[in-house]
């Protein structure tokens, strides 16, 4: 069996934001995608704290313009390992909680208008532009 090599500099996927309204929309709904997967025992609590729900996210939102209820949520979701780890029974509960907070954040700024594709092109010298933080080619 032929295995393929796995090439980070050409394989990625960078999906990009702007504006604090625009940031805190995509971090909820991917927030909200994650506590899905907790909730379905797709992933663990840990592989969650660690991809998305760190302090590191914390710090972002917190240096944003950002509506305190996305950063309550968030700051509950960087303790869910916690949670799992030492309330076990708590646990459910918690992702469920999370999950009502961050709706009601997207229902808050949903009504923004239209914005940019998130998904930002890859490959191209666009792409290059973007992550280097130089703006588009017209």
């Amino acid at each position: 069996m032929e295995e393929r090599a796995e090439n980070s500099e050409q394989e990625h996927l960078i999906l990009k934001a702007r504006g604090s309204e625009d940031i805190q929309m995509l971090v909820a709904m991917v927030s909200l995608g994650m506590c899905r997967a907790l909730a379905d025992g797709a992933v663990r609590p840990e592989y969650a704290c660690a991809r998305l729900f760190g302090p590191a996210l914390l710090t972002r939102m917190q240096r944003l313009p950002a509506r305190h209820p996305l950063i309550d949520a968030v700051h509950v979701a960087t303790e869910l390992e916690d949670v799992a780890n030492l309330v076990p029974d708590a646990f459910e509960g918690a992702i469920q909680d999370l999950e009502d907070h961050l709706l009601r954040v997207v229902r808050s700024l949903a009504d923004l208008a239209d914005g940019e594709k998130w998904l930002a092109p890859t490959g191209t010298r666009t792409a290059q532009m973007a992550q280097r933080g130089l703006p588009e080619e017209r």
